[in-house]
């Protein structure tokens, strides 16, 4: 599957919510949470919480959120949070699944860990339309074990748009993910810059330092 459109919203939440949605406070940006705790000799705790942003006039649909996996990583014991039957009409249910071909990140040799989300009936997003997924909803339960500790890695969340619902975005952004061989070494890959990119950078600031020192002479 492939996505397009790469958001990047700069609101940040000003509340901790627990499973289901946060109907306190109309959160502004959608987001992935992720902490790492050391539970064991040798094995970490991943922890994840989720939420989908609010809109009163135009309410996106999250139906997935999706963590690197790479198969050296140790990843085990997934969990996701019991079915919500009390914040909705619908009864609200959280699939995990492991697609180790699906390199949605780019990243040499990478996965994802698929949390899919469904709404059973779907949601009406507007009268008369249905929704996939869940709108306004944040939850938190998500959890995995791994044998490596911590790096910054990506996250990404799946968005359907309003007023057809078809059309979808998709938003990234950095939790904590097991720093395994092959996670490490795909990260410095996608980090380091291609030849031809380090060569126009390098053209780039020498013309700005040209610039610079035109301007102080005048």
């Amino acid at each position: 599957m492939k996505f397009h459109a790469r958001i990047v919203f700069a609101a940040a939440l000003t509340t901790i919510f627990a499973t289901g949605p946060a109907f306190a406070i109309c959160v502004a940006s959608s987001d992935v949470f992720g902490t790492a705790e050391q539970t064991g000799d040798g094995l970490w705790t991943y922890n994840f919480s989720v939420q989908n942003a609010c809109d009163f006039n135009q309410q996106q649909f999250l139906t997935d959120f999706y963590i690197p996996y790479f198969a050296d990583a140790g990843i085990a014991n997934i969990l996701v949070p019991a079915p919500d039957t009390t914040s909705t009409s619908s009864t609200i249910t959280w699939t995990a699944t492991i697609d180790p071909n699906e390199n949605l990140f780019d990243l040499a040799g990478a996965g994802v860990i698929d949390f899919e989300v469904t709404a059973s009936p779907e949601l009406e997003a507007s009268p008369g339309q249905d929704a996939p997924g869940v709108g306004y909803y944040g939850a938190s339960g998500f959890s995995y074990t791994s044998t490596f500790a911590p790096v910054e890695g990506p996250y990404a969340i799946l968005q359907y748009l309003p007023p057809d619902y078809v059309t979808t975005t998709t938003l990234f952004g950095d939790p904590s993910i097991p720093g395994s061989p092959d996670t490490i070494a795909a990260l410095n890959d996608a980090a380091a810059p291609e030849p031809g990119t380090a060569g126009l950078l390098v053209v780039g600031l020498g013309a700005t330092m040209v610039n610079l020192k035109r301007r102080r002479k005048a």
